[in-house]
């Protein structure tokens, strides 16, 4: 049996590997409470659905018909890859072993890793990039239909434990007074609130969400979010408070195609220098959904 052949056979047993890696996997679990994921069946979709739809109002005579706001809001689907290279003669002397290590490790990658960056690439370019009302998802212009200019883009007084519970009590406080274009309210009822935090105040949002007291007070914010840590955010200093209750999410995740795995056992890479490439791509989107279940407290 020749190694082309040992080769071919070789693909089909790690596709399969790959495979059974990716869907045995999860998505990331600390990010899908505030991502609403959905399937894209084109090379964009428009979300000008994000209008709010009317509420009941006492039936009077005939029904009262009411448009919805169109928005002309895109989320784009993109191409991305991984690619390894392996040296032939390790094919022929470890098949079965660090080989297969890789493969698993690139379906974690495809699973987990890839929508957490993407995740937090989005959130960290929400001053600048732009939502679903034309302005950028974290302002202090928003304003749709009779909702009034309203700002999800919050003035922090600094990062001590006081100064944090004070600006997580104002950014809630704010969240909650976010009307969508009818002038309702968005966030009416229980919120499921994470506070999304650097590494560096992990200790500082461990005591304002646990501790039972606070300087010998009796802590009132304790067990009212869930904390999420992150060490891709940037900046030290800032943080966001994001409301995951309800079906529309305030960020989207478009999934086009699910990530395949292929390889390229001949060509040059493989003749000249007896190396064979192995790797995976997909197709997603991501991109922003309600701006008004989300905070962003600013700090710098």
């Amino acid at each position: 049996m020749g190694i082309i052949k040992d080769t071919v056979l070789l693909e089909k047993a790690l596709r399969a590997d790959f495979l059974k890696a990716y869907n045995n996997g999860e998505d990331p679990s600390e990010i899908m409470p505030f991502l609403m994921k959905t399937q894209s069946k084109a090379k964009s979709e428009k979300y000008g659905w994000l209008g709010q739809v009317p509420n009941l109002s006492e039936w009077k005579d005939e029904r009262q018909l009411r448009g919805l706001l169109d928005f002309d809001y895109t989320i784009e689907n993109k191409s991305y890859e991984a690619t390894i290279q392996v040296d032939r003669d390790e094919l022929e002397d470890d098949q079965l072993g660090a080989i297969k290590v890789r493969i698993a490790d690139l379906a974690r990658k495809a699973r987990t890793s890839h929508p957490m960056k993407r995740f937090y690439d989005l959130l960290e370019a929400g001053t600048t990039d732009l939502c679903y009302d034309g302005q950028a998802f974290f302002s202090n212009s928003h304003s749709e239909g009779s909702s009034g200019t309203q700002d999800n883009l919050y003035s922090g007084t600094g990062v001590t434990i006081d100064k944090i519970k004070a600006d997580f009590i104002g950014a809630r406080a704010a969240m909650r007074g976010f009307k969508d274009d009818q002038g309702e309210p968005t966030n009416e009822g229980e919120m499921k609130l994470y506070a999304i935090i650097p590494q560096g105040l992990e200790g500082i949002f461990d005591e304002l969400l646990m501790a039972s007291d606070i300087s010998s007070t009796t802590n009132t914010l304790k067990g009212a979010a869930k904390k999420v840590v992150s060490s891709r955010l940037s900046d030290a200093n800032d943080w966001y408070l994001i409301n995951g209750a309800g079906a529309i999410k305030p960020f989207v995740w478009q999934m086009r195609r699910q990530p395949t795995f292929e390889s390229l056992e001949k060509g040059e890479a493989a003749f000249m220098r007896k190396q064979i490439p192995f790797g995976i791509d997909t197709r997603d989107g991501f991109g922003y959904g309600l701006w008004q279940k989300a905070v962003k407290v600013v700090n710098s």
